[in-house]
């Protein structure tokens, strides 16, 4: 693991309704080298997206009150170059949900903290992408996104 502190940065977003959860995510990503910041819902992680650009969104997908997946698709158009991960106790998620743009993966609740490091480490490089692509292209990502659909213009 010391190898994967020395080599981490960016800033990671958890969201969980469940407290207990919140705190040992939000503990294993900061163990990860990253800078974590934590919600405990969707409208209060809308409120942190404003405020900061998060590389990684770990979202839960059951909470009360807004879902995870409706938070999924405020994040796509709050902040197209943040790459999610969704948190879920399905054994199976609906293609639909997990091929959204922006999706990286998901876990699965119980997980370990290897399968947490490894879909954080993937939405890591997919965000970095995406905000090197927005610099490249400001208007691909900021023109171009409809309803959930990124359309390439060349």
């Amino acid at each position: 693991m010391d190898n994967m502190e020395q080599q981490a940065s960016g800033l990671v977003l958890v969201v969980d309704d469940d407290e207990g959860v919140r705190r040992v995510l939000t503990r294993w990503v900061a163990d990860m080298g990253y800078t974590v910041h934590a919600a405990a819902d969707a409208d209060s992680a809308l409120d942190m997206m404003r405020e900061h650009r998060f590389d990684v969104a770990l979202v839960d997908v059951r909470m009360p009150g807004h879902d995870g997946i409706w938070l999924l698709d405020q994040i796509r158009r709050l902040c197209p170059d943040t790459a999610s991960v969704l948190a879920t106790g399905l054994m199976e998620m609906d293609p639909m949900v997990t091929l959204r743009p922006g999706v990286v993966g998901y876990i699965v609740k119980p997980f370990n903290r290897e399968d947490l490091a490894q879909v954080i480490e993937r939405g890591m490089v997919e965000g970095k992408r995406l905000q090197a692509e927005r610099r490249s292209h400001p208007q691909l990502l900021s023109d171009a996104v409809l309803d959930g659909f990124v359309v390439s213009i060349d």
